[in-house]
């Protein structure tokens, strides 16, 4: 019986001419994307002439009452079309749904989806969690969409390359600006998970008290399938986290779940988790 499956490799190279990423289509067709690399610089990215921006999501007021704050990005439509992808929006959807379902108010959480998550969206979404976060605040960042590289900038880190996200207007925002970001921030209990390719990567969150969960390493792709209508790591994340409750339990519950998928298809995913302290972290009902 031959079995179809769409599936995806979530990257984007955002490289110019020297270097190609393939993209896992139906069964062994391969589409190689080239697109232009622009880091992320404060104020820079701005969305072209004519182009339609999609309403945010509803907001409501936070609760300060609550001590429980949250970024969530998802991004299946980027700038042009030809970079997009299909399922990052539902895996940041099942991962808002799931916060609200551990008791984080709906006000609480800044979801970002698709034309919404442009670059300085993004930036400002990390600028209001530092605002509302404190000492004992549980905090949680969870990108699902495209992954890239960038050699020679200088985000403060000894790294020539560095691994980043890419916002719906295709700027990359490396580990290093990240880290710079949440520098300021005072909480003692960070969750970080990126799905997304190059992912091992974005290790430069790396300190105690926060906890970085990623789909791949730093060389790999991170897949999407029709099959599961998600991100692959993602699926078996959330279900992981629906059991354990904890960062670690979902973690060991999906790393091999995730790379025995992708490994069907011969290709190699295997997820990462960085974890300095020894306790779990644990989302408090």
């Amino acid at each position: 019986m031959n079995r179809k499956i769409m599936i995806y490799c979530i990257i984007v190279a955002a490289v110019m001419i020297l270097s190609t990423f393939p993209t896992l289509m139906a069964e062994t067709d391969e589409k190689v994307y080239t697109g232009p690399k622009e880091v992320y610089e404060r104020g820079k990215p701005s969305s072209p002439p004519g182009q339609n921006k999609p309403k945010p999501p509803k907001e409501e007021d936070p609760d300060p009452s609550v001590d429980k704050w949250a970024v969530v990005i998802g991004i299946s439509n980027y700038r042009g079309r030809q970079y997009d992808l299909r399922y990052c929006d539902d895996d940041a959807q099942d991962m808002y749904s799931y916060l609200i379902s551990r008791g984080y108010p709906t006000g609480n959480i800044k979801l970002l989806l698709d034309g919404d998550a442009k670059a300085n969206k993004i930036m400002a979404a990390v600028d209001w969690l530092d605002s509302w976060e404190g000492a004992y605040s549980e905090v949680v960042f969870f990108y699902s969409g495209h992954g890239s590289w960038y050699e020679g900038y200088d985000d403060g880190d000894i790294e020539y390359r560095d691994e980043g996200i890419v916002s719906a207007d295709l700027y990359l925002i490396l580990d290093g600006q990240l880290r710079q970001k949440f520098s300021t921030f005072k909480s003692s209990k960070i969750s970080f998970t990126f799905d997304s390719c190059l992912s091992g990567g974005m290790n430069d969150l790396e300190t105690s008290g926060r906890i970085i969960a990623t789909a791949c390493n730093e060389t790999e792709y991170s897949y999407e399938t029709a099959d599961l209508q998600n991100g692959v790591f993602t699926y078996y994340y959330m279900d992981g986290l629906n059991t354990y409750n904890t960062v670690e339990g979902a973690f060991i519950y999906a790393a091999p779940l995730a790379h025995d998928f992708i490994a069907t298809y011969g290709e190699d995913m295997n997820p990462q988790l960085y974890d300095p302290d020894p306790s779990n972290w644990e989302f408090i009902l």
